[in-house]
C-alpha cells in the first residue's frame, strides 16, 4: 500500500495519473468480493489488491477488484482461455 502524507498530495497523485480514477473505499471492495472491510484492508497491506492510503482514506484500484471478482467466479481472462482444451 503506497502512503501520502497528505491529502492533498493524493489529490496531486490523482492528477498526475499516479492513481486511477476508478478507485473504490475498502467497504465497496469488501461487498464485491464478498468479504469484510478489514479483510480487504488485509490483501491490500499484503500487496495483492492495489492500494493507497492519505491520513484515514484509503483507496483501492477498482479495475484489480472487478478482475479478482470475475476471477473467483470462474470467468475466463480472455477469449482464448474460453476454448482451452484439456
Amino acid at each position: 500500500m503506497k502512503r501520502f502524507r497528505t491529502l492533498a498530495d493524493m489529490l496531486d497523485a490523482v492528477k498526475r495519473g499516479e492513481i486511477p480514477s476508478n478507485v473504490i473505499s475498502p467497504g465497496a471492495a469488501g461487498a464485491a468480493l464478498g468479504i469484510s472491510r478489514q479483510s480487504v484492508r488485509d490483501l491490500c497491506i499484503r500487496g495483492t489488491l492495489p492500494a493507497w492510503r492519505a491520513e484515514r482514506v484509503i483507496l483501492i484500484d477498482g479495475a484489480a477488484v472487478q478482475a479478482r471478482v470475475l476471477k473467483s467466479r470462474g470467468v475466463p481472462d480472455s477469449q482464448g482461455d474460453m476454448y482451452a482444451t484439456r
